[in-house]
């Protein structure tokens, strides 16, 4: 598996942001996938003045680390339909 941040990883805010990354598995089958931290829902709530915040399915990480967000993936994999479900996959042709 291989696990690349759509924009730089450096321009992002590990305790407060979100970001695309993208998910390269074995079989050649590519996922992205939005994962954010929780202080960047409660940001998004504050930004649009509500108090609920809905969208894409968000895979939530306690800060945006490469070692959590490739923890979190491996516990998708654990049931492909999560990856399915919080992932949108690619055409790679």
């Amino acid at each position: 598996m291989e696990i690349e941040f759509v924009s730089p990883e450096q321009d992002v805010d590990p305790e407060n942001d979100n970001v695309d990354v993208r998910v390269r598995l074995d079989d050649g089958r590519v996922f992205t996938l939005l994962v954010a931290t929780p202080n960047n829902l409660y940001w998004c709530m504050d930004n649009e003045s509500t108090d609920y915040y809905f969208g894409v399915p968000l895979l939530i990480v306690r800060a945006l680390t490469r070692s959590n967000i490739e923890r979190a993936i491996l516990a998708l994999l654990e049931d492909e339909r999560s990856l399915e479900i919080y992932g949108t996959q690619q055409n790679t042709e």
